[in-house]
């Protein structure tokens, strides 16, 4: 059994977003570059599918694959990926994918994903950076396969006849859906708290295999960022004393004259 895990880098949750100069890019001195957390859960959720698969009676083996497509740093982050536990990746590298858009990228990862063998793909359920949760809806399109998302952890899965079932979150309640392999499905935290790598792992994660796969011009279309804008500074909230009659007034009072919303 083949398990695909599409992870992304992204700036530190931590990190404060600066422009540069011209104000065409962000200012990357000084950031700090992790997994995407909600990829990170994706990977924690297949290395789970992978220990049990492994320990059951059926005699099928499960390997987990990382698949990132991205600029030379994602290497790092591949690695990680590799110290928790996954056994190989695929790393789609170039420079200029440092601003390709959530179609490109998707066309690229898809692309690849046509050459591999896999029963299950998996992914975080959005990145934090962009705030976006595109990429995986048009690969699972690109590539015909059926799409669950936001599944907060799988309740059984079977290797024989390739059935698994998520239970994911619907408008505050749980929905529990069969589904059968192939397929895509996007990830959310539910109980799974991704492992640290240990020493051992991250001395292994050094000689695992990474296939370095790398673009001609000609293999997408190069995006070109024309300008960006750090949204404006909120204003400091302003708290009203007193009995409760006179903050209602005073309140109303501040809503006409100066937010002038009534």
């Amino acid at each position: 059994m083949n398990i695909i895990v599409i992870i992304r880098q992204t700036p530190d949750t931590e990190t404060k977003i600066k422009l540069d100069s011209e104000g065409k890019k962000i200012d990357t001195t000084g950031i700090t570059w992790i997994i995407n957390p909600y990829d990170e859960f994706a990977v924690e959720k297949a290395l789970k599918i992978k220990e049990k698969v492994n320990a059951g009676e059926a005699e099928i083996h499960c390997s987990v694959s990382l698949l990132a497509c991205g600029p030379s740093r994602t290497e790092e982050a591949i690695r990680q990926g590799l110290a928790m536990g996954a056994d190989r990746a695929v790393f789609i590298k170039d420079d200029a994918l440092e601003y390709a858009d959530p179609f490109t990228i998707s066309k690229l990862i898809s692309s690849e994903l046509k050459t591999m063998s896999y029963d299950l793909i998996l992914s975080g359920k959005k990145v934090i950076d962009l705030e976006s949760a595109q990429i995986p809806i048009f690969i699972a399109e690109e590539l015909g396969l059926t799409h669950v998302s936001f599944v907060m952890k799988f309740n059984e899965i079977d290797p024989v006849k390739k059935i698994i079932i998520c239970d994911r979150e619907a408008e505050g309640e749980h929905e529990i859906i069969e589904v059968q392999l192939p397929a895509l499905i996007t990830c959310d935290r539910g109980e799974d708290f991704p492992r640290y790598a240990s020493i051992t792992g991250i001395m292994k994660a050094k000689k695992k295999e990474i296939t370095v796969k790398t673009l001609s011009s000609s293999d997408f279309q190069r995006t070109e960022i024309t300008g960006m804008e750090l949204p404006p500074s909120r204003k400091e909230a302003k708290i009203f004393e007193g009995e409760v009659p006179e903050k209602v007034a005073a309140l109303v009072k501040a809503l006409r004259e100066e937010a002038k919303v009534i």
